[in-house]
């Protein structure tokens, strides 16, 4: 009787999670990984037994030889006896970890995951939410978060792994491998063991087999003690990033070309270091670069670091961050009987107005003499060598000169575009018209242009 309640409350504990957690509902596809080892094979019993439908998902990576093709063969008879759809993806993992230049744990995991995002994607192209399931149970949960600690993720770590996040979810991180194993012994389920499992050169076996064990000699209560500090982590976090959001809002200042902080204002930030980590780090810049940005405090204008993604430039009294963009032979043609045209993140608006009371160009719109110009005009990023006629002047000026009068940042220069007419620039785009386009009280036939944000 013992044995049998035992049985009933691991059903009954999946089936509370789903329910409480809100993990899935009945419309919802769900897709199982399932490599044969005893927590993906429990976990696919536990949901046939609590009227679950679930396909299974199987990666076979080729690394082991006969084993590989064994637990490949053991997935497809447990979907036969459960009686449910399973697919399996066979890998050349060690042709793909030369191809894209990772380790085994690196590529596997990126190989799996890929084929997993197909498998999710071609369903969700029909109108089904699918979802994938996994098998982490609590002792992964806390393995998870003693190596998050010792790797140095941060407080963002500290709270291991969640339950559902997108299209992932984790229905056993409350149950620990004790009572899977108790299950599984309990309903007679075979599994088949993974001799990788015991190898410690991967960490995560490490801190299984190694590390834990030997820090519950000193502290027994150790995984119980990681997950509750886990649901701590989570609620101060949750503060944390009230705070910091708070923070950052007083600091990032958006701009035409990207993002400013002042550096004054800055410098005199408390916690300065973590603060400097969350401000930069959205932009690809590591914990390291985070750090080291602070000696362009004191540096003189136009010093710069780069992450993979994103450029910081200190520009007088400011820290000025914008995307990396390589706007190298970009160029719109622009016809006569065009109305909107759109580059990079605004809109340029072409009207022809017949009559105009005589009007100034503005910074973000130009009156130009139709009658002066000739179809198609060509928008472009300005190059070297480039000169105009600045509206006003009578000499023309070399349009880098002409930025650098008007102090635009290193940023504002490289995000710079003109149009031309006849190999003739007419507009410097938003900042000034060529003079020798300019309309006059005599001017008939005007072409207006606006610069619309997108």
């Amino acid at each position: 009787m013992g044995e049998e309640k035992k049985l009933i409350l691991l059903e009954d504990k999946l089936k509370q999670v789903v329910a409480v957690e809100k993990l899935w509902s009945k419309n919802d596809h769900l897709f199982l990984a399932c490599s044969g080892g005893v927590d993906s094979v429990v976990l696919a019993h536990l949901l046939h037994a609590a009227g679950f439908s679930f396909e299974l998902l199987h990666c076979n990576f080729n690394l082991r030889g006969e084993e590989s093709m064994r637990d490949e063969s053991f997935v497809r008879k447990l979907a036969e006896e459960l009686n449910v759809s399973v697919f399996v993806k066979s890998f050349d993992t060690k042709s793909e970890m030369a191809l894209l230049g990772m380790g085994v744990q690196e590529a596997a995991r990126k190989l799996r995951y890929d084929w997993f995002s197909e498998m999710i994607n071609s369903k969700n192209e029909r109108g089904v939410n699918a979802l994938l399931l996994t098998a982490h149970h609590l002792n992964d949960q806390a393995e998870t978060i003693a190596m998050n600690f010792f790797r140095g993720t941060g407080i963002a770590g500290m709270h291991g792994m969640s339950n559902k996040i997108n299209h992932i979810v984790r229905p056993l991180l409350s149950i620990s491998r004790k009572e899977i194993l108790e299950y599984a012994s309990l309903n007679s389920i075979t599994w088949a063991e993974d001799s990788s499992n015991d190898d410690v050169h991967y960490t995560r076996n490490l801190f299984r087999h190694d590390i834990l064990p030997a820090v519950k000699k000193v502290f027994p209560a150790v995984e119980t003690n990681l997950i509750a500090n886990a649901k701590r982590f989570t609620e101060i976090e949750f503060l944390y990033r009230k705070q910091v959001e708070k923070i950052k809002g007083g600091l990032l200042e958006k701009n035409t070309v990207g993002w400013k902080i002042p550096v004054k204002k800055l410098m005199l930030t408390i916690p300065l270091d973590t603060m400097m980590f969350e401000l930069f780090s959205p932009f690809g810049f590591t914990a390291d670069q985070c750090i080291e940005i602070k000696k362009l405090f004191v540096a003189s204008s136009g010093k710069s670091m780069q992450s993979a993604s994103h450029r910081v430039l200190k520009n007088r009294d400011w820290l000025l961050i914008d995307e990396l963009n390589n706007v190298e032979n970009q160029l719109v043609v622009i016809e006569k009987d065009e109305n909107l045209i759109y580059y990079r993140n605004s809109v340029l608006k072409f009207s022809c107005l017949s009559s105009i009371k005589y009007s100034d160009s503005g910074m973000n719109h130009a009156y130009i003499d139709s009658n002066k110009i000739s179809f198609p005009l060509i928008l472009r990023p300005w190059k070297a060598g480039d000169y105009f006629y600045p509206l006003g002047m009578q000499k023309k000026k070399k349009i880098s000169k002409f930025m650098t009068d008007i102090k635009m940042s290193k940023f504002e220069k490289e995000q710079q575009w003109v149009i031309e007419s006849d190999k003739k620039i007419i507009w410097v785009v938003g900042r000034r018209i060529d003079d020798r386009f300019k309309i006059k009280p005599s001017t008939n036939a005007v072409l207006f242009i606006e610069v619309i944000s997108s």
